[in-house]
């Protein structure tokens, strides 16, 4: 019988290709751990699974995982007590991930968010970082309480579990577009670009919240602008379908035809998600730039060499317009709201 190894077993699955191939190793892992009744090592392995998949795969499988991860805490308070700091974080990652699947109950998200409240309280932290989130949530299905927590996020302190400046400038960004604040949200942009802050989500979705405000407005010099910045930032980027929706609904309306290509490079990315929320953004802007590419009696060559005609495109519009239908009818219903539907 071969002697349980977890560094062994870490190191192994460390070495493999990121995404679905280390996760495959890393559940391998698990079950060895959990055959040899060593939660230590199963936590450590839980923890490593959640982190590839929010950051490497299409973040489902950390909320597959995450009740997992929990069982072993609540079973072991020394354990529960040693790995807060992870288990704090890991949280964060899970209420804003779930957001993006249909297929996680709304009442499940919300007992997330209260036990990571409770989880926060408890152990003396700032509930800022909280409220930044449950906002995010409650965007798409209740705008009266997004706003409460949007403004109890500003006044909350902040403390080691906030997120940095980049980011929380970003979310006033978001946040006060949403609100209607333009003013406000452009003085937020404007630190995020004088300060030349980055992060993996900096300045590309800062861009495309003002890209998507100019459009909404028709701004068209400042649709340029932020159009011209963002679309290399979310070009090819497998994470960035949103940005890439957004740059393909600004293209349906500046120039279809050079959309078209743009929608050719990117429709991979779209292809090989599983991510339900960041396909709706996607097939979204694919379906106004298709449609209007037809409109504009354009054609695309394919990777085949074959080329489709307006007509072709017309009835690809039509296919990918009711694939975005189909995956916003399920966010709606399981949101309670009619926010997705009603941006098509």
């Amino acid at each position: 019988m071969t002697q349980f190894d977890p560094a062994a077993l870490r190191r192994q699955y460390l070495a493999a290709e990121a995404g679905d191939p280390r996760m495959r190793a890393m559940r391998q892992a698990i079950t060895a751990a959990e055959q040899a009744h060593d939660d230590t090592a199963a936590l450590r392995f839980h923890h490593d699974l959640i982190k590839e998949s929010v950051f490497s795969g299409d973040r489902y499988q950390a909320l597959v995982d995450f009740p997992q991860y929990l069982a072993i805490t609540e079973r072991n308070p020394e354990l529960k007590a040693e790995n807060l700091w992870d288990t704090l974080w890991m949280f964060k990652w899970i209420v804003e991930a779930s957001t993006e699947f249909y297929q996680i109950e709304k009442v499940q998200v919300l007992r997330w968010f209260s036990e990571f409240r409770r989880e926060l309280a408890a152990n003396g932290y700032s509930l800022r970082t909280w409220y930044e989130k449950r906002a995010i949530f409650f965007s798409y299905c209740d705008r009266a309480k997004m706003r409460m927590d949007y403004d109890s996020f500003l006044s909350a302190p902040k403390d080691d579990m906030s997120d940095g400046t980049a980011s929380e400038l970003n979310s006033q960004v978001r946040f006060e577009l949403e609100t209607g604040n333009r003013e406000r949200a452009g003085k937020a942009a404007n630190q995020i670009f004088e300060g030349k802050l980055r992060t993996e989500e900096v300045p590309c979705k800062t861009y495309y919240y003002l890209l998507g405000d100019a459009l909404a407005n028709s701004d068209d010099a400042a649709a340029d602008q932020y159009a011209r910045l963002l679309r290399p930032l979310c070009n090819g980027a497998r994470f960035q379908l949103e940005p890439i929706g957004m740059m393909l609904c600004y293209d349906a309306v500046r120039d279809p035809a050079a959309g078209l290509q743009f929608y050719a490079q990117n429709l991979p990315l779209r292809t090989g998600s599983r991510n339900p929320f960041l396909c709706y953004w996607f097939d979204r802007g694919a379906a106004r730039l298709l449609a209007a590419a037809a409109d504009a009696g354009c054609t695309l060559r394919t990777k085949t060499g074959a080329e489709m005609s307006a007509a072709q495109l017309a009835e690809k519009a039509e296919s990918t317009k009711q694939s975005a239908a189909e995956i916003a009818a399920k966010f709606d219903a399981r949101n309670g709201s009619d926010y997705f539907m009603s941006r098509l």
